[in-house]
C-alpha cells in the first residue's frame, strides 16, 4: 500500500495541466485494477548482442517476394544492448518515403525507442488481402529483433493518410504483434480484426482527401474489437478516451480547420505519450 501511494504521489507531481489530469485519472485506474503493474519485457533475440546507435536514420534493405525493399532505422545514440526498447514503425503518406517529415516521433522519444521509417513501394501502401507490405513489415521486424534489443510487448505502428490506412490494417492483421497503433487522417482496412490493439486516432472535420467518416469507421472498428463502450471522457486537446477498453485503450482526437494535414506540431508528442503509457 505504501508503494502504491508513493507511486501515485510521484505521478501526480510529474503531470500537470487539464489534459494531464485526465491522463493521471486513467493511470490511477489502471494501477488500481492491477493493470498498472508493468510486466517484464519480452526480450528479443538481439538483447545482449553487440550493437551501437547513432541517433540518426540509417538506410537498410530487405528482400520480400524477390523484391528489394528499403527502410531507415534509427537506433538511440546511447543504445544499451541489455535494455529492451520499444519499437515504433512510421508509415508515410502517398508520395512520401521513410524519411518524410511530420511523423517525427523520434524528437519526442529521444533515446527511449528504436524507430523504423519504411519506404512504400511506388511511394504508397497496399492494404489488400495479397499485400506484399504485410510481409515487408514482418521482414523488417524480424531483422531488427535479431540485431537489437526490443521489448516484443511494445511494438507500435504510426502513420499518416495512406500510412494511416496501413497502420489500421496492421492493427487488424498483426494484433498478435502490435501493442498499439496511431493513425492520422487514416481509414479502415478490409477484413476483420483478429484481436485487441490499443488505438489513437486524429482526424479533421474538413479533411477533403480522406473524409472524417472513414476515420470514424476505423475508430469504431477498434472500439468493437477492444470491447469498449460508447461512453467517453474528455482527455484534453480535442481528444476523448473511451471507457471499457481495459488494457487496450482507444483515444479519438478531432480538429477543425486543418484539412488533410499531418499535424507534425500536434501528433508526435501525443502519440509518444500514448505509447509510453502502455505496457
Amino acid at each position: 500500500m505504501l508503494y502504491k501511494a508513493a507511486w501515485l504521489a510521484i505521478l501526480a507531481l510529474c503531470l500537470c495541466g487539464a489534459s494531464d489530469a485526465h491522463e493521471l485519472a486513467w493511470q490511477q485506474a489502471q494501477f488500481a485494477n492491477g493493470s498498472g503493474n508493468a510486466p517484464e519485457p519480452r526480450r528479443s533475440a538481439g538483447c545482449g548482442a553487440a550493437g551501437t546507435g547513432t541517433g540518426e536514420f540509417k538506410p537498410l534493405a530487405t528482400q520480400v517476394n524477390g523484391r528489394d525493399r528499403s527502410y531507415h532505422l534509427r537506433v538511440p545514440r546511447k543504445y544499451d544492448a541489455n535494455r529492451a526498447y520499444p519499437l515504433i514503425f512510421r508509415w508515410h503518406g502517398r508520395g512520401g518515403d521513410g524519411l518524410s517529415g511530420g511523423l517525427g516521433i523520434e524528437f519526442s522519444a529521444g533515446d527511449d525507442a528504436i524507430i523504423v521509417g519504411a519506404d512504400g513501394f511506388n511511394k504508397t501502401w497496399d492494404t489488400s488481402a495479397a499485400s506484399e507490405d504485410l510481409a515487408f513489415f514482418d521482414s523488417m521486424l524480424a531483422a531488427v529483433e535479431e540485431r537489437y534489443c526490443i521489448d516484443r510487448n511494445r511494438v507500435f505502428s504510426y502513420g499518416f493518410s495512406a500510412g494511416g490506412f496501413f497502420t489500421n490494417y496492421l492493427a487488424c492483421e498483426r494484433s498478435d504483434v502490435l501493442r498499439a497503433s496511431a493513425a492520422i487522417a487514416g481509414g479502415p482496412s478490409d477484413g476483420s480484426c483478429k484481436g485487441r490493439v490499443a488505438g489513437w486516432f486524429l482526424h479533421d472535420t474538413g479533411d477533403d482527401a480522406v473524409p472524417m467518416d472513414l476515420g470514424e469507421s476505423a475508430r469504431d472498428r477498434a472500439l468493437a474489437a477492444n470491447g469498449c463502450s460508447a461512453d467517453a471522457s474528455n482527455a484534453g486537446d480535442g481528444c476523448v478516451r473511451y471507457a471499457g477498453c481495459g488494457s487496450a485503450p482507444v483515444v479519438w482526437c478531432q480538429s477543425s480547420g486543418f484539412g488533410h494535414d499531418i499535424r507534425g506540431d500536434f501528433a508526435p508528442p501525443r502519440v509518444w505519450k500514448f505509447f509510453q503509457q502502455l505496457r
